[in-house]
């Protein structure tokens, strides 16, 4: 009888704990009242971004290469959800170069990034460093892109100037977004909140 109850008091419990946004796995080493956390809660609810193996999301640590191709690759599933098609997304491809890295965790993320000329360019160097962390200038280049895919952007000004001037990008402290500097996983998440703003509102 007292193990039926501690049962019910468990499950009880599971039950108010699964209904609470902060006792996700994701977000439990994440401050509840950082001013991210609503970004976080919905870009990780839509899949878009995950954590890490040990079940922490390590909002400080800087986005490495393939995490940021990973997060592109997983918002176009989600505006294809929402009927939102990339061109050339679907075109048969086979990359033919970059074979000694096939085996890493990104490489398939990448490939996609390459078919729908989100790199446009033969991105060796960006091939080999995968796990080296972006810049944002890297992550305002790829926003971009991703708005002129779906059309909602004209084709003149830079994409530094396009991802300032829409939002996109943090504003640091003293008023700049640094674009050279390397950019932390909590303000991806805020990014691609926002990113998701100007494609997909009604997410």
């Amino acid at each position: 009888m007292r193990k039926l109850a501690i049962l019910i008091a468990l499950g009880a419990m599971l039950g108010v704990a699964a209904g609470a946004w902060a006792q996700d796995y994701i977000t439990q080493t994440v401050p509840p009242m950082a001013p991210y956390m609503h970004d976080l809660e919905r870009v990780y609810g839509l899949g878009v971004i995950m954590g890490h193996e040990d079940g922490t999301f390590r909002p400080d640590d800087y986005v490495e290469r393939a995490e940021m191709f990973c997060a592109f690759s997983r918002l176009i599933d989600v505006c294809r959800i929402q009927g939102l098609e990339l061109p050339r997304d679907y075109e048969p491809f086979l990359v033919t170069y970059g074979r000694g890295v096939r085996d890493h965790w990104g490489m398939e993320a990448w490939e996609r990034m390459v078919k729908t000329y989100m790199i446009d360019r033969r991105p060796v160097p960006e091939l080999m460093d995968l796990d080296a962390p972006i810049k944002r200038i890297e992550f305002a280049q790829f926003a971009v892109r991703l708005m002129r895919g779906y059309g909602v952007l004209p084709q003149d000004l830079t994409p530094a100037e396009i991802a300032i001037g829409d939002g996109i990008m943090v504003t640091q402290p003293d008023g700049f977004v640094h674009m050279q500097e390397a950019m932390p996983r909590w303000e991806m998440a805020v990014a691609l909140s926002r990113l998701l703003d100007r494609i997909a509102p009604t997410l």
